[in-house]
């Protein structure tokens, strides 16, 4: 099936869901916002549950680890979601915590304007595939992201860290996720040659650029809703990195790596906390 008649399927089952949301409100089954399915699809969730669901179990461990830190959630403090998607975490952070003034940011303008429509509050804004941020230095008190630094070539992620730093004011906290040894074994061991894991023993991390990404960023897509490649105008893939690699290489951009809780969030994922310094 070509791509143009894959986005065609994606707009009918979009339509679909759209009169199955409608169906839930009227009924109160529903009561929070819900992306047009391929945007859904984007964050890895099939389903309206899934959608829900994986969002809390990403927001659970980062919120839990941010109180534990002393993070003033119940305050009035700047949280920065970056790389929201269409805001998996948000949903969850506003709703419990609805005190902090929240920022989101990601690469995909369509993620941006819902998150923009649903989340008024949020101040929502689109980033580039490279820096900068588009925010004040040091205004951000926590930023946390899910499922970016695992996507973000090893050649552009001290960039980016170094962007996270800057928008991060002294002493604040980062908690970002990663795919490391758990994810490996649990999700790509098998779709990947042998020897990648061979080398991500070796040099602690491994990158394979998705398959469809060279054919699909030549496409036009009739709509940015339908295709994954809005605003990735560079290579995107699979990165994979282990908590030594981690902490020898994140530590020299300008932060303290906090602790490395391996496979905490959504049961794979490692979340890496880090401390800005002083």
């Amino acid at each position: 099936m070509n791509t143009t008649l894959k986005e065609i399927g994606k707009y009918v089952l979009n339509v679909r869901q759209s009169c199955y949301v409608a169906v839930g409100r009227a009924t109160g089954l529903i009561d929070f916002p819900v992306p047009p399915k391929s945007s859904m699809r984007k964050t890895g969730s099939r389903s309206i549950r899934h959608f829900y669901t994986s969002g809390l179990g990403t927001y659970l461990p980062i919120a839990t680890m941010a109180l534990h830190l002393g993070v003033k959630l119940r305050e009035k403090i700047n949280v920065l979601d970056f790389g929201c998607g269409v805001g998996r975490q948000l949903l969850h952070f506003t709703r419990n915590f609805s005190a902090p003034t929240y920022f989101a940011c990601d690469v995909d303008h369509s993620s941006v304007a819902f998150v923009a429509r649903n989340y008024p509050s949020v101040v929502a804004r689109t980033n580039k595939f490279d820096p900068p941020l588009p925010f004040d230095d040091e205004s951000m008190d926590m930023v946390y992201s899910v499922s970016t630094f695992s996507h973000i070539n090893p050649q552009d992620q001290k960039g980016w860290l170094r962007a996270v730093n800057r928008v991060t004011r002294p002493g604040g906290i980062c908690l970002l996720t990663t795919e490391g040894w758990q994810a490996f074994g649990m999700r790509l061991r098998k779709k990947l040659p042998p020897e990648f894991g061979e080398e991500l023993e070796a040099n602690g991390i491994i990158y394979k650029e998705y398959e469809y990404y060279q054919a699909m960023k030549k496409h036009k897509p009739l709509s940015p809703v339908l295709t994954p490649l809005i605003g990735i105008d560079k290579s995107y893939g699979s990165t994979v990195m282990t908590p030594a690699f981690i902490r020898e290489h994140w530590s020299q951009e300008g932060f303290e790596v906090v602790s490395i809780v391996e496979g905490i969030a959504a049961g794979w994922q490692d979340l890496v906390v880090l401390r800005k310094g002083s």
